[in-house]
């Protein structure tokens, strides 16, 4: 297994990198007839991988997803959870440096890997 995300603790925005692109998961207040929670979450999924292949594909060493604490019950699904399982899946892998990574009550601070091609 790979090495552990690298913790923080404490204000979030000591962890903000220079030259960090920022992305706020907080939407405010979905309408549940325009799409379902599962979609949302779904969505969230989808945008954390998409801005770390833009990230890399632009030379951009770190994105920064605020996700907020989870107010959820364990087992729940959150922003939150869905950054943390898309960082540890495999998909993962040839986007982020683990190990350089940091994970917060609040926020994932992602080090983009430098693109092989």
């Amino acid at each position: 297994m790979s090495k552990a995300f690298r913790q923080g603790w404490g204000d979030w925005e000591q962890y903000r990198p220079p030259d960090c692109l920022e992305v706020d998961l907080h939407f405010g207040k979905r309408d549940p007839q325009a799409k379902s929670y599962q979609q949302a979450m779904d969505e969230v999924t989808a945008l954390v991988e998409r801005t770390l292949r833009e990230a890399q594909r632009e030379g951009r060493s770190y994105v920064m997803f605020i996700h907020g604490r989870s107010t959820s019950r364990r087992g729940k699904m959150t922003a939150r959870s869905r950054v943390r399982g898309f960082m540890r899946s495999p998909k993962a892998t040839p986007l982020i440096q683990r190990s350089e990574c940091i994970q917060h009550p609040t926020i994932f601070v992602a080090k983009v890997r430098l693109s092989t091609s």
